[in-house]
């Protein structure tokens, strides 16, 4: 059976240095990830230059396996409002790091 995927989901950069276009960016980033200690982070611009693939790679380089358990993504562009905050983030926020991580993303 052959595995349908949406192209940009299939083609998602796995890792920071798969990022194109974002040296600058990728390479603190990744600096982040080495030290182990990732400061808050709040990625803006406009759709398609690698907001959403810069987190997920994060998270996957952070957590391996467990990284879909210890990640959540907001856009805020849907999802506005007092009820993302008391239900989406709360909810996340409240349940403990699954695997070896410390903490989530």
């Amino acid at each position: 059976m052959i595995k349908e995927e949406i192209w940009t989901e299939k083609y998602r950069p796995e890792t920071l240095d798969e990022v194109v276009g974002q040296d600058d960016i990728t390479e603190r980033l990744e600096s982040y990830v080495k030290s182990g200690n990732l400061p808050h982070l709040l990625f803006s611009g406009p759709a398609g230059v690698g907001k959403t693939a810069s987190a997920i790679a994060i998270a996957k380089e952070l957590f391996g396996e467990a990284w879909i358990n210890n990640f959540t993504e907001l856009n805020a562009s849907d999802e506005r409002g007092i009820d993302v905050v008391r239900n989406q983030i709360k909810n996340f926020a409240r349940t403990a790091p699954l695997g070896d991580a410390s903490f989530k993303i």
